[in-house]
């Protein structure tokens, strides 16, 4: 069937065989061959076709096409070693740039695979697991709580199955879904039987044919008219100011040159090549590489400590991270919770509501969960008498779960909740010996015994009843006039090195914020327990009332939320962006996707829900507050060494060609040919690739590292007029005490300016002094096999051809000594800078 525009009219049978489909599923021959054949519609790019487009991205920047510009121009004019060599030299840099990337985004890559959402579906009628960007057109799917949903659906059969569809209907309250036939005009809300991609299963268990996926859903036509594009990170942004402040220098600056080179005389062909050279020289081509590189190296140290990411640019922003906010089961706690006692609301312990419980636990179908997973291994009752009739799910909004079972002739409603929602929907509360009383004479005892044991750091679940026999199935509207009989007394301890972990994040300069929907007296026990820095507590309820004007002010406070609904977890999130915060928030339920998304980093943990991982740009294989510490140490370092590159490249570099372009003003000749300026940036760049393994000095992680426009510009300043400073006076060494001609001079300048840049990073790498802070082995293999190629190369049997000369000795000693002193200087100005200029 070509169009299924109106696939919910249509009955399931029928619905099948238009698919070519049936209840057992698609064959595996089957799915590969629709997946191949919607993949051709989609366009989707071999893999030697990407692998193309990466290298020649390589040059993509616009001063290297105009460099290319100029090689043919050369190449017309008879300017044919100039050419070759330039040409030689932008292949080789466009290779090392292309080898780095596509290695660091197969990395990347794998790293992905590991955490991608997964869908049950039926092959050859098995039921297995498969990647969701496997499922195609025709499979029938397995659903349960949690579950995404990978593509639009039918469903064929379900049991209680409702989904939460507030991101395409904005409705909050989960949709029930049932098998059947809608009318053609129906609604999206109104389709009963209609599953969209991007929902999540909040309850039931069921089973749905897909219909369509990706661009083809619902969701996905949505997407296309609005046209998201993806947000860009505080890191993003300066990198792209960066960018385009080099950029519009560069350009300047060789216009500028072309122009007077022109006006005094030199060769028009020369001074066009002397001047796009220069430009590449200037320009930090390998930027994007290099920050690629520096990513990916980020990611693979911290999968090996158990930390997943799954968006790259989402490391700069762990890097940056000064608040994390976090639920406290699993992450601040053990996550196992315990059964304390079942006793009602008098303190008695009561079998009673140890049996409800039990079959509220045992015959609800929502999402695994530890409450109703503890309940079902410490209270184990034989329930083969007892038949489930009906459910009405839990929600966020309710937070309580209502199941219905037969026993016999009887029909019992069993509820189970927070304590103060279940309340609101009793009428009487059971005394011990199974009278009634009416709730309103027991209500203050109820709540004294509930704060009492709350602040214990006990977690209580109310427990309600009522006998529907001859009515058993029930909605949400049917919870009213229950039975309170009492609680089911909870305890999750703290971790067990949770006071370290604590003490390490603030370490960091990170202030941990308790955002939980258990009551503020359990919150405030365990914040104690674990060493927040306040005991403030603020409330859902307070906040509801709140403006955001109110509430900015509280954040700074207030480091305890509870009795928080899950549209809170979102807004408090914003708050503290708003306020200048870098948001990490970890969460691992159907409630927290929303705040998962919002946060700057959105973290999730391996057996999250689908939901809460897919919405996640990391993802913890173990849910611990030590693994996320050491998460934010690699970001940290992910940041400081994209930021030596970028040092590098604002110091002696930019220096180097500032000095070059103004020699070749004042001196009868270049300064350097066009072919020896690209050498040298070459050459320079080379150990830079190896800056993503280089180590960073412990003092450079303890505070969050976020990005510093006017730092880098002071730090450009400082340092390129050091540079110019001592390649003037190389230049009048030269020329002056050594009287050298156009050869010589351009080669011992061109070894001194390697030298000098090669030094300089050693020295401008670290801001401790050099001889207390060692570089990393590659870095500082990349950097010596620079300096020996530097120093061999006027000796060559090709050096005539690059336009240099063999140096006298006395020439090459009084070189390497300028190069030892401008780093000596470097090392001193270093040190006045990070004492004095940094702190301006």
């Amino acid at each position: 069937m070509d169009n299924l525009d109106r696939y919910w009219t249509i009955p399931a049978a029928r619905l099948l065989d238009d698919l070519g489909s049936s209840h057992e599923g698609l064959t595996q021959r089957q799915a590969a061959a629709r997946l191949k054949k919607a993949r051709g519609r989609s366009y989707e790019k071999p893999e030697w076709l990407e692998n193309l487009l990466l290298f020649v991205h390589q040059f993509s920047n616009p001063l290297i096409l105009l460099l290319v510009f100029a090689v043919v121009l050369s190449t017309i004019l008879g300017q044919y070693n100039d050419a070759i060599i330039v040409i030689v030299v932008l292949v080789v840099t466009g290779l090392l740039g292309f080898i780095q990337e596509l290695n660091a985004g197969r990395a990347v890559e794998k790293l992905r695979n590991l955490v991608k959402v997964k869908v049950k579906v039926y092959r050859d009628g098995e039921l297995c697991q498969i990647a969701s960007d496997q499922v195609t057109r025709g499979d029938v799917i397995s659903l349960s709580a949690g579950d995404i949903l990978p593509g639009d659906a039918v469903v064929l059969n379900a049991t209680d199955l409702h989904v939460n569809e507030a991101a395409l209907t904005g409705e909050s309250y989960p949709a029930g879904k049932s098998p059947g036939q809608i009318a053609a005009d129906a609604s999206l809300m109104q389709r009963s039987n209609t599953l969209f991609q991007g929902s999540s299963v909040v309850s039931g268990v069921g089973k749905a044919v897909i219909v369509a996926t990706g661009d083809n859903t619902v969701l996905g036509g949505i997407s296309r008219s609005v046209g998201a594009t993806a947000v860009e990170t505080a890191f993003e942004r300066g990198i792209a100011r960066f960018g385009y402040l080099l950029m519009q220098l560069t350009l300047v600056l060789s216009i500028v040159i072309l122009l007077v080179n022109l006006i005094i005389g030199k060769p028009v062909v020369v001074s066009i090549l002397f001047a796009l050279a220069l430009a590449v020289g200037l320009a930090p081509e390998l930027l994007p590489a290099i920050v690629t590189i520096t990513l990916s190296a980020g990611a693979s140290r911290m999968a090996r400590k158990k930390v997943i990411v799954k968006k790259l640019a989402a490391i700069q922003n762990l890097g940056e991270i000064d608040v994390f906010c976090c639920d406290k089961t699993g992450t601040l706690t053990e996550g196992t919770i315990r059964i304390h006692s079942s006793i009602d609301w008098m303190g008695n312990d009561s079998t009673k509501i140890a049996q409800l419980a039990y079959l509220n636990a045992f015959f609800e179908s929502g999402y695994v969960n530890p409450i109703d997973t503890a309940i079902r291994g410490a209270l184990a009752f034989d329930v083969s008498d007892y038949t489930k009739v009906d459910e009405v799910p839990y929600d966020f909004i309710r937070k309580r779960l209502s199941i219905v079972v037969a026993h016999g002739e009887q029909h019992l409603m069993v509820t189970k909740g927070a304590v103060k929602n279940v309340l609101e929907v009793c009428r009487y509360a059971e005394t011990a010996d199974g009278s009634q009383l009416s709730i309103k004479q027991c209500r203050e005892d109820i709540m004294s015994r509930f704060n009492s044991l709350s602040s214990e750091g006990y977690r209580l679940i109310g427990l309600a009843w009522k006998d529907i026999t001859g009515d058993p199935i029930i909605n949400k509207d049917d919870e009213h006039d229950l039975i309170f009989l009492g609680f089911v007394v909870l305890y999750d301890p703290p971790k067990q090195h949770i006071l370290d972990a604590v003490a390490q994040l603030n370490g960091l300069g990170i202030a941990l914020k308790l955002i939980t929907g258990d009551n503020r007296l359990v919150a405030a026990h365990l914040a104690k327990s674990i060493g927040l820095r306040t005991q403030q507590v603020l409330t859902g309820k307070a906040l509801h009332k709140m403006t955001d004007e109110a509430l900015g002010r509280r954040l700074v406070h207030v480091d305890i939320f509870a009795e928080i609904e899950p549209s809170q977890k979102e807004r408090l999130v914003k708050a503290l962006q708003k306020k200048g915060h870098t948001v990490g928030f970890v969460g691992d339920g159907i409630n927290d996707a929303s705040a998962i998304r919002a946060a700057d980093v959105g973290i999730s943990i391996d057996n999250a829900v689908d939901v809460a991982k897919d919405a996640a740009d990391i993802v913890l294989l173990e849910n611990n507050l030590e693994v996320l510490c050491e998460g934010v140490v690699e970001g940290r370092k992910t940041f400081v060494n994209t930021i030596k590159y970028i040092y590098i490249t604002t110091s002696a570099n930019f220096g180097n060609m500032f000095s070059v372009a103004g020699a070749s003003i004042l001196l009868p000749f270049l300064p350097l040919l066009p072919v020896q300026i690209l050498l040298l940036n070459f050459l320079s760049d080379i150990p830079s690739l190896a800056i993503a393994s280089d180590q960073v000095d412990e003092e450079s992680l303890r505070q969050p590292k976020k990005w510093d426009m006017r730092q880098i510009k002071r730090f450009m300043t400082i340092f390129g007029l050091q540079s110019s400073i001592f390649d003037f006076l190389t230049f009048g060494v030269l020329l002056y005490l050594f009287q050298s001609g156009p050869e010589t001079f351009r080669t011992g300048w061109f070894i001194e300016s390697t030298l000098s840049e090669i030094l300089i990073l050693l020295v401008i790498r670290t801001s401790r002094p050099l001889w207390k802070s060692w570089p990393g082995k590659y870095l500082l293999a990349g950097s010596a096999l620079v300096v020996l190629l530097t120093l061999v190369l006027p000796y060559t049997p090709w050096a005539g051809t690059l336009g240099f000369a063999p140096l006298h000795s006395r020439v090459l000693t009084v070189m390497i000594l300028l190069a030892v002193v401008y780093t000596i200087s470097g090392e001193l100005l270093k040190h006045y800078f990070y004492r004095r200029v940094k702190l301006l």
